[in-house]
């Protein structure tokens, strides 16, 4: 916990340029994977590979054995044949509206905090608001705004899962990187824990193991993503211009006051500005998987049973071949592509295969909506370094101080 997940699996990267390396978690062998090639026959592979090495939980703890994430077998297929509803492009359009409402909250308080009282911004808990926000109105219905300083019940628990200190970083280690050690320490501090005390009911359970799950995979990812898409603008004033004008083009055709989410499809500046902030700074820098049986990764390596595969994220996304000057935030690399293709598998920021995010049409919604309202009022300026240390321990990459910008009215 001296450095960074984030920060492990790059420099791995840089230490060991290869197809895939191996590696110790404690003492259980495990293989990363660092190719398009290779990732790609680990995530197509169902059959093989159907579930994720990660800690799933035990029948005394619902949000981790019946969560989407982390569930396997019968159970999985069956949450996401339940999830999938609320993804259709009907329901995005409805929820356009509820998020363009927070996108309005979120404007205010940038005006009213940071620009007339002169506030530093901490990008990261502001983007955690507006994220928050947005979960409590077009998810739970709870219409309460931690941006307009309403007392939101959901922020007190997105600010506390947001929230990074030493002992919830070991928790995420062990749950991530030594799974069968999550079983010893959820026996041995049971009776030392603050629990929730749950009906023997699955429908209930089922359904806070939704909620929790759902919280934590959009409240840390959307808000980190926002972070670096604003801290990147404001280095980038030339992209941030033609992003306004993208924006201001699309309201004067739209003849309208606010965009509406067909309009959101045709912003591809927009959308390239998020995917290339999401290939350099990718919130999740790995995937695992486990196979079920022994697997003829190439020519030369046997993947065996049970033996866990982390696929490096961070190096298909920074692997030159595909991506010259990868450390440079160039938008226009994704200018040709379509919104969610993954460039034969060198671009996965949501996963891909059948245990991608379920939710990505969403959280890119949610990011859009933001970015629109901010970039069309105001003009984004730096006011620090450009180089943000990462937080050590948070699973997903975080700005260890939270990352500052200046804003300025239009």
């Amino acid at each position: 916990m001296r450095k960074s997940f984030w920060d492990y699996f790059y420099e791995l990267k840089q230490k060991c340029p290869y197809d895939c390396v191996g590696i110790y978690l404690g003492l259980q062998p495990g293989l990363v994977v660092q190719s398009p090639d290779l990732a790609r026959k680990v995530i197509v592979d169902s059959d093989c590979f159907p579930d994720r090495f990660t800690y799933s939980g035990s029948n005394g703890d619902p949000i981790g054995s019946l969560n989407l994430f982390a569930s396997k077998g019968k159970l999985r297929k069956y949450l996401q044949q339940v999830y999938s509803p609320i993804f259709t492009t009907v329901r995005l359009k409805k929820l356009t509206q509820l998020m363009t409402v927070n996108g309005k909250d979120l404007t205010d308080k940038i005006q009213r905090d940071f620009v007339d009282n002169k506030k530093r911004v901490n990008l990261k808990e502001l983007m955690a608001m507006y994220v928050s926000d947005t979960l409590a109105f077009s998810v739970f219905g709870i219409k309460l705004s931690v941006l307009k300083g309403e007392d939101s019940p959901l922020w007190h628990i997105t600010k506390h899962i947001t929230k990074c200190d030493f002992s919830r970083g070991f928790e995420i280690i062990v749950n991530f990187l030594h799974p069968e050690s999550c079983k010893t320490f959820a026996v041995s501090s049971k009776n030392a824990q603050i629990t929730l005390k749950l009906k023997d009911n699955m429908s209930e359970n089922l359904m806070l193991a939704q909620t929790g799950t759902f919280i934590m995979a959009s409240a840390e990812t959307s808000s980190v993503a926002l972070t670096y898409c604003l801290f990147e603008l404001a280095y980038h004033q030339e992209e941030q211009e033609i992003l306004y004008n993208e924006i201001e083009e699309a309201l004067r055709k739209s003849g309208k006051d606010i965009l509406e989410y067909n309009d959101f499809l045709e912003l591809k500046y927009l959308t390239a500005v998020i995917n290339e902030t999401l290939r350099k700074s990718v919130p999740l820098q790995h995937l695992d998987r486990v196979p079920v049986r022994d697997y003829q990764l190439t020519d030369n390596i046997t993947i065996e049973k049970g033996i866990p595969v982390l696929i490096n994220v961070l190096a298909l996304h920074h692997d030159e071949r595909y991506f010259p000057e990868p450390n440079e935030w160039r938008p226009e690399r994704f200018l040709t592509s379509s919104e969610y293709d993954n460039l034969h598998y060198s671009f996965i920021p949501f996963g891909e295969g059948h245990r991608a995010c379920i939710g990505k049409r969403y959280g890119m919604l949610q990011l859009k909506i933001a970015l629109s309202q901010i970039v069309h009022k105001f003009k984004i300026e730096p006011v620090m370094p450009y180089k943000l240390k990462s937080d050590p321990y948070s699973i997903v990459l975080a700005p260890i101080d939270g990352a500052s910008v200046k804003f300025v009215p239009r």
